[in-house]
């Protein structure tokens, strides 16, 4: 993709309207037109009762948080659910590897919350520390927007200063001040790795070349701001608000506005725990679809936030109602670029977790698999054998997430025919035809 030397202070520099967000704050047209019976029964009792999930606490799981608080898993037959939180992806994925041996062992565990394209890697064995090929399955993604781009208040005055500036004397002030200026993500390969690199390119400031992306840990990313080692940072809502409230950073765009209504985080199980236990993964499937169409009921808005503020341990950072300030750009970086306009609070993209704009949210399109594992291309090689329809086909278990949702009651006309969304576009213009893509 050929772009045109762009200022990224401008991005920066001009003046940006404040407006209120509303994480969990639903639209009530989208999801009041859905009425589904979410009472219907399994037809048979789940081979097992007990699974273990990894996760890792953000407003993005929300829909298993509801699941397991709400005894929904219970209610389809999992009795013993267990939510096991970890600190980093790569605890997911050690652990993950080493699974259960089938409910045997605590180990490891069966599966969870999951970034993209994490499960194909595992699967093909192109995990460092893994090179052991793990058989995974996707089988649904759980929410769409949330994540953020946030400017540490470092740049602050460099924007001011230097809003007509090209992004090399800008670097160069933020050395002269005494560091350089990085980017920095959680894991690099992520999801919010891609988000950050396309944001970047899109403005023709590419990454080793003009600006280094740091891997921090998330418990090191308030110390690391403070040291001035990382300035533009890529992170879920709950982590970009600890930024906020700290005066650290100032929201710079929310992800929603890059790709609207772009997949979200995923729940992938190892394939030889769905294989043995279908009826049990149905169950699962079920419970938090439930949860999901629950937590985008403008009814469920309170309780919600309060079962989320009740889920963290640091509960003083999530308020009744979860509430974060977003600063959007009044100018594009790029003179063509279609903005989403702004005319209200509630013209704003909050999380959805069950369906957006009559858009599945829910549903594991392959069309967005074949996205995340092209745009990891883009930054990380993948190797020259690599099969990318074959993989896409036997990790996405879509006909899983269709038997599950036809088993709670889902219309059909909710159901999505396709395993593509057809053609995707971004904020700056560029559109993503998955009929014309390649690795």
């Amino acid at each position: 993709m050929q772009l045109s030397r762009r200022k990224l202070l401008t991005s920066f520099g001009v003046a940006a309207s404040t407006v209120l967000l509303s994480n969990c704050t639903p639209k009530t047209s989208v999801n009041q037109s859905l009425q589904i019976n979410p009472e219907v029964k399994v037809s048979d009792i789940p081979e097992v009762q007990s699974v273990r999930l990894g996760i890792i606490p953000s407003l993005e799981i929300a829909p298993i948080l509801v699941a397991q608080n709400k005894k929904l898993f219970a209610k389809y037959g999992m009795t013993d659910v267990e939510l096991v939180p970890f600190k980093s992806w790569q605890d997911i994925c050690d652990r993950t590897a080493i699974g259960t041996e089938l409910g045997t062992s605590d180990d490891g565990i069966d599966g969870g919350h999951f970034y993209s394209p994490l499960p194909e890697l595992m699967n093909e064995g192109l995990i460092k520390r893994h090179p052991r090929k793990t058989a995974m399955y996707v089988l649904m993604r759980l929410h769409t927007h949330g994540g953020y781009i946030v400017a540490s208040k470092r740049l602050k005055p460099f924007g001011i200063q230097l809003k007509r500036a090209t992004f090399s004397p800008w670097q160069d002030v933020a050395k002269f001040f005494g560091q350089p200026m990085y980017g920095a993500i959680a894991e690099l390969g992520s999801n919010y790795d891609l988000w950050l690199r396309y944001w970047l390119a899109s403005m023709d400031v590419i990454p080793k070349q003009n600006i280094d992306i740091l891997e921090i840990p998330f418990d090191e990313i308030i110390p690391q701001v403070k040291q001035n080692k990382a300035d533009l940072l890529c992170l879920d809502s709950w982590r970009s608000l600890k930024l906020i409230e700290a005066n650290l950073a100032d929201p710079a765009i929310a992800i929603g506005e890059i790709w609207h209504n772009y997949p979200g985080e995923i729940l992938a199980m190892r394939a030889d725990w769905v294989d043995k236990y279908p009826i049990a993964t149905q169950a699962l499937l079920q419970a938090i679809m439930e949860a999901q169409i629950w937590c985008d009921d403008p009814a469920n808005v309170r309780e919600l936030d309060t079962l989320l503020a009740l889920s963290f341990t640091s509960r003083n950072l999530i308020s009744e109602p979860i509430k974060m300030f977003s600063q959007l750009f009044q100018n594009s970086p790029k003179q063509s670029m279609k903005r989403l306009k702004i005319d209200s609070p509630n013209s704003i993209s909050s999380i959805k977790y069950w369906s957006n704009d009559d858009i599945s949210v829910s549903y594991p399109y392959k069309s967005h698999d074949f996205w995340f594992l092209r745009e990891y291309h883009r930054w990380n090689p993948l190797p020259n054998d690599f099969e990318t329809k074959e993989t896409i086909d036997a990790v996405n278990r879509e006909d899983l997430w269709k038997n599950a949702a036809k088993a709670i009651g889902v219309p059909d006309t909710n159901i999505p025919i396709s395993t593509s969304r057809g053609v995707e576009t971004f904020f700056d213009g560029s559109t993503y035809d998955p009929k014309l893509s390649n690795i």
